[in-house]
């Protein structure tokens, strides 16, 4: 069997997963990707309002899914035509798209005694989605999601992804290189902006592995892109 060398490209993308709470902003966060560079949007949400002023000016396309099937045509769609069309693929959100997988094993699993398989089957399917598009070579990747407030072994409260199977929801960091938690912070002034924490700290999530981040960032993916892989 011939071993495959490591491909200089998988190591000059960026993937980020950025959590956050609702209305804090990560969907208008693809105005902070560089304007030469397209992005397709894959959108489970009913929020592009924010940034219609880049869809009509055809900035950023993309896809509206309304089922866990769609989301495998678009991974066709860009591992095909897609690949010369654009340079980001920004996956808005995982929270919708978990709970979209969990209505279609709802219906394949009707009766309660099949819960077992069912989540299981869940959690398969959406880390083997999460992973597939997360391994897409061709483009830098984004994905947002939630977030929730959980509790530990000590009924200590801390912050975690929103997103549907615990055993998913422990492993979700794992899957990426960056985690970012969007937050709203003060400034030397007092007032409030937005931030990305990129390290743990406090009750947050989040992790850098590229080591060039420091802990709070300007939410910006062009410039912290810039930030971890130089140019």
């Amino acid at each position: 069997m011939a071993l495959k060398q490591i491909a200089l490209e998988n190591s000059s993308r960026f993937l980020a997963l950025v959590i956050g709470q609702s209305g804090i902003g990560k969907t208008s966060l693809l105005r902070t990707i560089p304007e030469n560079e397209q992005v397709c949007v894959v959108s489970a949400e009913a929020g592009l309002l924010c940034v219609r002023d880049l869809i009509e000016s055809r900035r950023v396309q993309g896809f509206e899914v309304g089922s866990f099937a769609d989301l495998g045509e678009v991974y066709t769609y860009l591992t095909t035509e897609g690949q010369s069309l654009f340079k980001w693929v920004f996956i808005d959100s995982l929270t919708e798209i978990s709970a979209r997988c969990v209505e279609a094993m709802k219906n394949k699993y009707p009766d309660r005694k099949d819960s077992f398989p069912m989540w299981g089957e869940y959690s398969d399917k959406v880390t083997a989605l999460i992973k597939a598009y997360r391994d897409l070579s061709a483009f830098n990747v984004i994905f947002t999601c939630l977030d929730s407030i959980e509790k530990d072994d000590l009924n200590r409260r801390f912050v975690g992804p929103s997103i549907s199977g615990g055993t998913l929801k422990e492993r979700l960091a794992s899957f990426f290189d960056e985690v970012f938690y969007m937050v709203s912070l003060p400034d030397s002034e007092g007032r409030e902006r937005r931030a990305f924490i990129t390290q743990p700290w406090e009750r947050f999530p989040a992790k850098d592995r590229s080591g060039k981040l420091a802990v709070v960032e300007a939410p910006h993916l062009g410039q912290i892109k810039s930030k971890i892989l130089g140019g």
